[in-house]
């Protein structure tokens, strides 16, 4: 079984209007290290052992 994770590409939709709050030094460095990698997951069948990988593109 492999998986992947993907970026969402619609916006957000609520009924209340929401604070602009400036992004963390560090959840912009997690951003800008998720947009500069591949990431591959898969799970072995017989062990349910998770292996991740992870690639610069």
């Amino acid at each position: 079984m492999n998986a992947c994770a993907l970026k969402p590409t619609l916006p957000f939709v609520t009924r209340k209007t929401m604070e602009r709050k400036p992004a963390s030094a560090e959840n912009r460095n997690r951003v800008k290290f998720m947009d500069s990698h591949d990431f591959s997951f898969s799970v072995n069948k017989e062990t349910g052992i998770l292996y991740s990988k992870v690639e610069k593109k």
